[in-house]
């Protein structure tokens, strides 16, 4: 391998490791639990996965749209419509 193509996949390397972190902080911070970066080929993003606490429920976020109160407020979102249908209410997750 070429040393400027060396230099690039290095590059794109620690890209992809201090999206993974920056990700996780918020994850973290925003109150659920990692679960990691979901590669979107074809997307124009890929998805930060991560799971609610309360309901053991994954959820997903556009990375472009990651931060510790997008998360939050999804999971918070997210799980009430989780209650909501698990009360009977299915269509909850359609509105």
């Amino acid at each position: 391998m070429s040393s400027k193509l060396s230099d690039i996949v290095s590059a794109a390397e620690q890209y992809r490791q201090d999206q993974e972190a920056g990700a996780r902080a918020c994850v973290e911070e925003g109150g659920g639990i990692w679960g990691g970066i979901q590669d979107c080929e074809g997307l124009r993003t890929d998805l930060v996965l991560f799971t609610s606490k309360k309901t053991g429920s994954t959820y997903a976020l556009k990375v472009t749209e990651i931060t510790p109160e997008g998360v939050q407020e999804h999971i918070k979102k997210m799980d009430a419509k989780f209650y909501k249908a698990k009360r009977g209410t299915h269509e909850a997750f359609y509105s």
